[in-house]
């Protein structure tokens, strides 16, 4: 329970998140709506929808985290209008189709826990005809960026006094993805979007991006910074763009280079990324400028899940 507790109070305390849901959710609902709310936790946006005017909120969440929403409903008055539901939300039947889905499972890069598959399943099964969701969209956004921190990080597997054994876990954290919050100084270039998913209707399986970015400054190319834009409704948006003087708190998704280098400020920088958002697979590359040579990440590398899955990761 200390583990949920501290997760569920970050989402809780998360700067101008929760704001950003309240806005939207105070243009979207409507006298007498049903809502579903996806995923969701300690039941913040049951409650706000509940505080807009919604009748009912049905709370879906298959951790302990429910138990948590279910209890503070109760102290708060609003257990007649609040279904606390343990499980799956892929698992789960509601009795009667909703109004309104809300869900936030929207990761650091945007896609990265698991919101396009939820949001399709449920608006296929849960949601009524013309009935509304939320999110309605979102895009994905990625730069280049700059971070002796990261940096230092990925070199810690060569360190003095590091078994020389381990030093393959260097390669192994280069082809994973990692948190990070990254400053607008930390930019190297102007961003670009990869992406647009509109929630109301099917997304790919995979999507793809190939592109050429630009180096806005002289500095070292230690990756790139991935980052969403969310519209939660028509006039209320939600970013954790380092760009955006508006961003809420949520870090940004960092796929590092193998071998960081150094740029010019005009430089042309190759870039591809083809991401599967379920299960989750993605692949990018950098290519350095003026002929340098292209270095290829992949996430299968670093999914270590079993022995078997230890061989292919060093395949």
């Amino acid at each position: 329970m200390p583990s949920v507790l501290n997760e569920h109070y970050r989402y809780l305390t998360l700067a101008k998140r929760n704001a950003a849901y309240a806005r939207a959710l105070g243009e979207v609902v409507q006298p007498g709506d049903v809502v579903a709310d996806l995923g969701s936790g300690f039941g913040i946006l049951g409650m706000l929808a509940l505080e807009a005017g919604a009748k009912h909120c049905h709370g879906i969440d298959q951790t302990a985290a429910i138990e948590i929403a279910r209890e503070t409903m109760r102290r708060e008055g609003l257990a007649d209008r609040f279904t606390a539901m343990r499980g799956s939300t892929f698992e789960t039947d509601l009795p009667t189709p909703v109004d309104l889905l809300v869900c936030d499972h929207i990761g650091y890069f945007g896609f990265d826990y698991g919101i396009i598959a939820m949001l399709a399943d449920a608006r296929k099964r849960m949601l009524k005809a013309g009935g509304r969701i939320m999110p309605q969209s979102m895009d994905m956004h990625i730069a280049l960026a700059e971070s002796p921190f990261l940096r230092d990080k990925a070199a810690r597997w060569d360190v003095p006094g590091m078994p020389p054994a381990f030093g393959w876990l260097r390669e192994y954290e280069a082809n994973a993805i990692h948190s990070h919050r990254f400053p607008a100084e930390a930019m190297l270039s102007g961003p670009a979007t990869i992406a647009t998913v509109d929630f109301r209707e099917d997304a790919p399986d995979l999507f793809t991006f190939k592109d050429t970015l630009t180096a806005t400054r002289d500095g070292v190319v230690d990756g790139i910074c991935g980052f969403f834009a969310a519209a939660l409704c028509d006039t209320v948006s939600m970013t954790n763009s380092p760009f955006a003087a508006d961003a809420i708190g949520r870090a940004n998704a960092f796929l590092p280079c193998r071998t960081p280098f150094a740029v010019r400020a005009g430089d042309a920088i190759a870039v591809s990324l083809s991401i599967r958002h379920d299960p989750r697979i993605v692949n990018w590359t950098i290519t350095p400028p003026e002929g340098g040579e292209k270095q290829a990440m992949s996430t299968w590398h670093s999914q270590i899940l079993s022995s078997e899955g230890l061989g292919m990761a060093g395949a």
